[in-house]
């Protein structure tokens, strides 16, 4: 190892990371809220010691449940957060030195706030290991990010209750048996989807469904590899295989359906921190009932304070304003209240643009049902041109593809030639576009998505995907395929 990266080690030694906010399909669900961490923000960036122990699961803290639980449509992209320091104090996600993969796990439960965390029923849907040509890792697409990483929750879910569990995993000391696990879990609730798809896609394959703590061995060749090697060689992803459930071709026996009975936001909700809501006062108007009002005021402002985790209690700050204008409002023998509630929940600025997931790919069991379609389009059109298909390969791959100006991909039988393609309707482009590397798209980039490694589709925000959300209303099909 050279001397620079030793001393580097040293000098961030604690520098950790933890997950701290939930981002569904982009929007902010305030830090902590819906997410299981410790109180402590110092220690709660340490690495899960030991790997055998219950907190592997879902973190320290993570036994127990949060007030609240998020729900997620089905087919959602999720996005977790972590950071170096858990309220945000200061920037960054996570140490350069902190070099390693990530994977994203799920487990069903049927009862959150009763159903444990530790044990089996888990499940990987995402990960991301080392890349030998660029000679990155997932941590280094992650801090290129800002500490954000994206998924997209699997349409083949069973609707229901989920955890979900974002893991890195740091090898800096690995070579010294000391690898380290950063992870933490989101209470979320998957919405939609048929009672077809909750009774295929509840039941997880056996080779697929692991037990946490217990899906990785202190042994395994992943967690004691060397990242010093030079040059480094493939690399292992610990755990099972990613498992994509895939929603059923026909009907099958359903299950009963599930209702996020538990654990949603009050509508009557003034204030949110974390999972603490603050509720309005009762009306007064006498002494009596406005002092009584300011002691519930402050006894759920304590609340608050108790409960903040590691992500900070900026909006306990704002309740506790509230109340002290009501306590100067009895003093003033004002006692026609409570006054009006002005306030607003505060969010940490987001450190960066969400990111579309990256190597997003798809198991060979329960790979989703449009991935199979597209698949058998692409073998179709190569058993009907032989010749092409033969010549294609032999030639390296593109990195551009031809975009047309319609609505839809020229089908076998349109017209086209060397200097362009022909639509349905009989106009030509020569636009000559590159893929995307990065998951943007549209006129802003001069990028489509056709081809592209994120999906075919350009959403009307500019990203690649294969979802809803980027192939049907506002998809732009100038700069990829549209439904």
């Amino acid at each position: 190892m050279k001397l620079f990266g030793i001393l580097s080690l040293a000098a961030t030694a604690s520098a950790h990371t933890l997950f701290t906010t939930l981002y569904v399909n982009g929007q902010n669900q305030g830090d902590g809220t819906c997410v299981r961490m410790p109180e402590d923000g110092a220690t709660g960036t340490a690495p899960i010691y030991p790997i055998t122990g219950d907190a592997m699961a879902c973190g320290y803290g993570g036994h127990d449940p949060v007030a609240f639980v998020c729900p997620a449509p089905s087919g959602s992209k999720l996005t977790f957060e972590f950071r170096l320091w858990p309220d945000a104090e200061q920037p960054g996600a996570l140490d350069p030195g902190h070099k390693g993969p990530c994977a994203v796990y799920v487990k069903r439960v049927d009862d959150m706030f009763a159903d444990p965390a530790a044990g089996p029923g888990w499940f990987k849907i995402w990960e991301d290991g080392y890349d030998n040509k660029t000679q990155e890792w997932c941590t280094d697409r992650l801090i290129r990010h800002d500490g954000l990483l994206s998924v997209d929750l699997p349409t083949g879910l069973a609707p229901g209750y989920y955890l979900v569990r974002p893991e890195i995993l740091a090898l800096h000391w690995a070579y010294k048996g000391d690898p380290q696990f950063y992870l933490g879990c989101a209470q979320v609730f998957v919405q939609g989807g048929s009672p077809s798809t909750a009774a295929a896609s509840a039941a997880i394959p056996e080779e697929f469904s692991v037990s946490i703590p217990g899906h990785v061995q202190a042994d395994m060749p992943g967690l004691t590899f060397d990242i010093y090697k030079d040059p480094v060689p493939a690399y292992p992803i610990p755990g099972p295989r990613v498992y994509v459930p895939a929603a059923p071709k026909s009907a099958v026996p359903a299950l009963k359906q599930v209702k996020l009975s538990k654990g949603a936001v009050p509508q009557s909700c003034l204030l949110k921190n974390a999972n603490w809501c603050a509720q309005p006062v009762k009306r007064y108007g006498d002494m009596r009932g406005c002092w009584a009002g300011v002691k519930d005021c402050y006894d759920q402002s304590k609340r608050c304070w108790e409960s903040a985790p590691a992500s900070g209690s900026a909006n306990c700050y704002t309740w506790s304003r509230y109340c002290s204008d009501m306590n100067d409002a009895c003093e003033r023998e004002e006692f026609d209240g409570p006054p009006a509630f002005e306030g607003k929940e505060k969010f940490a600025t987001t450190p960066g643009e969400i990111p579309e997931p990256w190597n997003n790919h798809f198991a060979e069991t329960g790979v989703e049902e449009k991935k199979k379609h597209d698949d058998s389009e692409e073998q179709q059109a190569s058993t009907t041109s032989t010749t092409t298909t033969t010549t294609a390969a032999a030639k390296p791959p593109s990195t551009k593809t031809e975009a047309t100006k319609g609505t839809e991909t020229p089908a076998a039988g349109d017209e086209a030639d060397k200097n362009g393609t022909v639509g349905h309707d009989g106009k030509k482009s020569s636009v000559v576009l590159e893929i995307s590397t990065h998951g943007k798209c549209g006129p802003e980039f001069g990028q489509t998505c056709s081809g592209s490694v994120f999906g075919d589709c350009c959403s009307k925000s500019g990203e690649c995907g294969r979802k809803a959300r980027h192939c049907s209303c506002g998809c732009v099909s100038e700069y990829g395929a549209c439904w």
